[in-house]
């Protein structure tokens, strides 16, 4: 009962705290060679074939009046593969492909893609990393945009983990990210989104970490984090972040991470309004039995809008997912999850308020095939509507549609 006290408190009194976009490192407890089938000496890999979303969606482009309903799916494979000299050693490679598709409306179709791979060196008093990944995406970022855009996002990351004696270690890392829009990308409203979003961002952290147990960390941290806008240069800015809170391992009872804090930001020209206000990150999974687990997320952060008028919303989110596994062979899934946009002061400084709120509700159950934990079928019913002052925005839509994962 504690257990599921605590989750809706931070569902329900959490939801307005958020997520200050700090990046974490590699979880070095992260052991996937031990699960994967597929083992030669210190070489593993894992694939998966996955179809997704295999159903009718009754609002394809999000539209208050005259909603278009098709047929729609997802055929997708991923694949983990790896390297592993004893604990020490270990080269991770991740890929996957995915095929969307629209029976009637071939302009939401699309192929994306994605690749990463991670180099540690794991000792222990000494972590060194290096992360890069790069993916190639058409589905909808946020609840903002309703567009499909095409954009890339590489990333590169790297840092070094030192623990000394009491318990104590230290964290430092840097990251490079870049937000490419393709050119022709356009939002609902016709405004061109590589045009306002297409950026660069360089973030650099340092953490403290104190030893709670042996998969438990306290963390007290700054980020650095300096965006520019390839197009308009107007929004430029740069930002400090300073948090604290826990963050966990796996085995832990409690796995993931929530933090809470402070974020400072300035824009290198003065005429446009500046952010100052609390942040947090909740994303936590929770076991209480061994045929429950519970999913619990929330973030308060800002937001880059596409919106030529608004150099930024306050973003404010919660959501959770409950997965019982009941019998050997079926599971069921409730999943909520709400999203507010706060929109205040423009570009000119001039105050222009509005909140945009996007409620999302979700059941679903599944069967494992052969008792397994990585074959599964599923079906899902999600009912999803966003409430905004502006007429245009507003929009419901129900969503049908099973699921089909095979691991190997």
């Amino acid at each position: 009962m504690r257990v599921f006290a605590f989750l809706v408190a931070v569902l329900l009194g959490l939801a307005p705290p958020a997520a200050a976009q700090s990046f974490r490192p590699p979880d070095p407890l992260s052991r996937p060679w031990e699960s994967t089938q597929t083992k030669l000496g210190p070489i593993y890999f894992s694939p998966t074939f996955e179809m997704n979303g295999v159903g009718v969606d009754n609002n394809v482009f999000n539209s208050e009046t005259n909603p278009k309903n098709d047929l729609t799916g997802t055929l997708g494979l991923r694949s983990l593969a790896g390297l592993h000299f004893g604990e020490a050693l270990v080269l991770q490679v991740t890929q996957s492909n995915s095929y969307i598709y629209y029976r009637r409306y071939r302009s939401e179709r699309s192929i994306d893609s994605g690749l990463g791979a991670v180099l540690e060196y794991r000792t222990r008093l000494f972590r060194p990393w290096i992360r890069w990944e790069s993916i190639k995406t058409s589905q909808r970022t946020g609840v903002e945009i309703d567009t499909r855009a095409e954009r890339k996002t590489p990333n590169f990351d790297f840092g070094v983990d030192l623990t000394s004696g009491f318990r104590l270690g230290v964290s430092t890392a840097a990251r490079r990210s870049r937000l490419r829009y393709n050119d022709t990308e356009v939002a609902a409203d016709g405004a061109n989104l590589s045009e306002a979003l297409d950026s660069r961002s360089d973030s650099y952290q340092a953490v403290l970490r104190y030893e709670l147990t042996d998969l438990s960390d306290f963390i007290a941290g700054a980020d650095y984090i300096r965006d520019r806008f390839t197009k308009t240069p107007l929004r430029d800015n740069d930002s400090y972040y300073y948090y604290a809170g826990i963050r966990t391992k796996q085995g832990a009872t409690f796995v993931g991470s929530a933090t809470m804090g402070f974020r400072q930001q300035r824009h290198r020209d003065p005429s446009v309004p500046d952010f100052k206000g609390v942040t947090a990150n909740v994303d936590v999974s929770v076991i209480p039995s061994e045929v429950l687990r519970i999913d619990v997320n929330a973030l308060r952060d800002i937001g880059y809008s596409y919106q030529e008028q608004y150099p930024y919303f306050v973003q404010q989110a919660t959501g959770g997912m409950l997965t019982s596994r009941f019998s050997e062979h079926f599971d069921v899934v409730l999943s909520g999850r709400g999203t507010w946009l706060t929109y205040g002061a423009t570009m000119s400084g001039a105050s222009d308020p509005r909140t945009d709120r996007t409620t999302v509700l979700g059941v679903g159950t599944g069967y494992f095939l052969g008792s397994g934990s990585g074959t599964r079928i599923g079906i899902l019913l999600e009912r999803a509507q966003r409430v905004s002052p502006i007429s245009e925005r507003n929009y419901m839509t129900t969503r049908i549609s099973s699921s089909y994962r095979f691991s190997f």
